[in-house]
């Protein structure tokens, strides 16, 4: 097990003091996001770290949801939200396969949720872009 570090327990006080273990509990991803780049790692590391601890997170939509080894079954996805990545199921095991489940997904999004998502890509800088773009490619990369 690694050492936790400033993004991990920033985390874990957060999730705590909103319930955690006893809730299921959903962050914006956008500050969790922050706070990694912020403590110099990438959140796919504090994650897999998070998992060592039982703290089980996953991104969806807007938000990181953690959740507990006894709240662990991720309820089965409802078919018409647009705030869950469950399109990358199947054909998204590579990159390829990812940017068609993507743009799949994004011809079901309403106007509105378009425009949020670019504003959301629009505001970030071009390092924030790549470090979101290699922590897809290492979630998703069957081969890694």
């Amino acid at each position: 097990m690694t050492e936790p570090n400033q993004a991990e327990e920033s985390i874990k006080h957060s999730i705590n003091k909103n319930g955690f273990p006893g809730k299921i509990v959903r962050l914006p991803f956008k500050p969790v996001y922050d706070a990694c780049k912020k403590h110099g790692t990438n959140l796919s590391d504090v994650l897999d770290n998070l998992q060592e601890q039982q703290i089980f997170g996953k991104i969806i939509g807007n938000h990181v949801e953690f959740r507990s080894r006894e709240k662990i079954a991720f309820k089965a996805p409802d078919p018409s939200s647009a705030d869950d990545f469950s399109w990358v199921k199947g054909a998204a095991g590579n990159m390829e396969g990812f940017q068609d489940a993507a743009k799949e997904a994004m011809g079901k999004m309403t106007p509105d949720q378009m425009q949020e998502i670019r504003k959301s890509v629009e505001s970030m800088s071009d390092e924030e872009k790549m470090n979101i773009m290699k922590m897809f490619s290492q979630r998703f990369d069957p081969s890694k």
